[in-house]
């Protein structure tokens, strides 16, 4: 099948108008379509098959990672072939209510991830193709995207990226700081002096992993894309050959430890992240960060990056949940567990696990331990086992 999805966004300094227009397969015979999207944004019409349309609010959820959200219902007397939903508002992150993380939209900076619910999900049918189109293009630099110029858009999506994890950039504000390695965008400009310092260490880290901590792959140019002034606290996140911060770092540690652990998530991912497997994803991203730091012979790197969350870990829930859900503090539990496993078993145990989990097949924790029980490593998984539960 090959539905898609096509966004038209329009931006204003502080908010933004959108046009999804969904194409159903041919081989879908629905009457019925629904989605979420963030609840702070204003549905103006909806057709169906190019004519206006009723629909349905049936209330509101949660839904993880993602702000207050309102699930909507469209019925219609025919088979739909075409879904038009035209909608508009704004999106900001909030450190107090801690919703839409690392969105914002400014006069310099329009920030949009799947982390707003900015565009539908969820939706009763399945996605294939999804792109975006950014219009009034010659205003903006758009990371990842393809400008065209007769049309005036940037165009973004179906060439491998998350096609809704949106960084544009008023053109006559962007600063770029590129080598071969990488390219960094910002407007603030603080973070220039700390762009040559990022390049090094990213070097670094990807001489220590790429064919020595892991199977070694061919890494295309990585491009950063730095949020402040418009966000200054939240963290980070790693897409295909994209990193979002919000800086680059305010200390040696802290750029050292962003580049270490966003870079680790290149091997370090496929667990599943709604749930309490997400631990494999975080903890092995950390403990990479942690034996590049061990690799380097840096205590104080190490220490920035485990001391804080020795402080969280007496106070943090068990990693294994009853009902599988992702658990409070998922990314410090796991870190300072395999830090017991390193004082009991030594570094190339926790080298050997770390290695071992990029290398799965199938991202759950059951796979990791029984691929260290047939690697010699029993006592490893016992370990790893009984310390989920604790």
């Amino acid at each position: 099948m090959n539905s898609t999805m096509k966004i038209a966004v329009k931006f204003t300094d502080e908010a933004f108008e959108a046009a999804a227009n969904i194409t159903f397969d041919t081989s879908i015979k629905e009457k019925q379509f629904s989605f979420i999207l963030n609840d702070s944004l204003t549905i103006t019409e909806i057709t169906c098959n190019g004519k206006l349309i009723d629909y349905e609010i049936l209330g509101t959820i949660q839904p993880q990672f993602r702000p207050l959200s309102k699930k909507v219902i469209i019925r219609s007397e025919e088979i739909i072939e075409s879904i038009t939903l035209n909608y508009s508002g704004t999106v900001a992150y909030s450190q107090e209510k801690q919703s839409c993380w690392h969105n914002i939209i400014t006069r310099d900076i329009k920030s949009l991830s799947f982390y707003s619910a900015w565009y539908p999900h969820e939706t009763s049918i399945e996605i294939n193709n999804d792109e975006v189109i950014l219009l009034d293009g010659d205003r903006y630099f758009l990371v990842k995207g393809v400008f065209n110029k007769e049309q005036n858009t940037w165009e973004y999506g179906n060439r491998g990226y998350d096609p809704f994890n949106i960084m544009a950039y008023r053109k006559d504000v962007l600063k770029t700081v590129s080598n071969e390695y990488m390219n960094i965008y910002f407007v603030d400009e603080s973070i220039e002096k700390y762009a040559k310092k990022s390049s090094a260490v990213y070097h670094d880290v990807l001489n220590f992993y790429n064919g020595n901590l892991f199977e070694k792959r061919e890494i295309s140019v990585l491009d950063i894309a730095c949020a402040s002034p418009a966000i200054t606290t939240g963290g980070g996140y790693m897409r295909r050959d994209f990193m979002w911060y919000t800086t680059l770092g305010n200390n040696n540690e802290e750029i050292a430890w962003l580049n270490a652990h966003e870079t680790a998530h290149i091997w370090c991912c496929g667990a599943d992240y709604c749930s309490w497997e997400d631990w494999l994803n975080e903890t092995t991203a950390e403990w990479s960060s942690l034996l590049f730091a061990l690799y380097k012979n840096d205590t104080a790197l190490f220490d920035f990056i485990l001391n804080p969350k020795l402080e969280k870990y007496a106070s943090l829930p068990p990693i294994k949940t009853a009902d599988g859900s992702r658990p409070k503090g998922v990314h410090d539990k796991g870190t300072v567990m395999f830090y017991n496993m390193y004082k009991l078993f030594g570094v190339e145990a926790v080298r050997k696990v770390v290695k071992t989990f990029a290398d799965l097949d199938n991202k759950t924790t059951d796979s990791l331990l029984q691929a260290l029980c047939s690697n010699s490593a029993s006592e490893i998984a016992h370990f790893i086992s009984d310390g989920i539960l604790k």
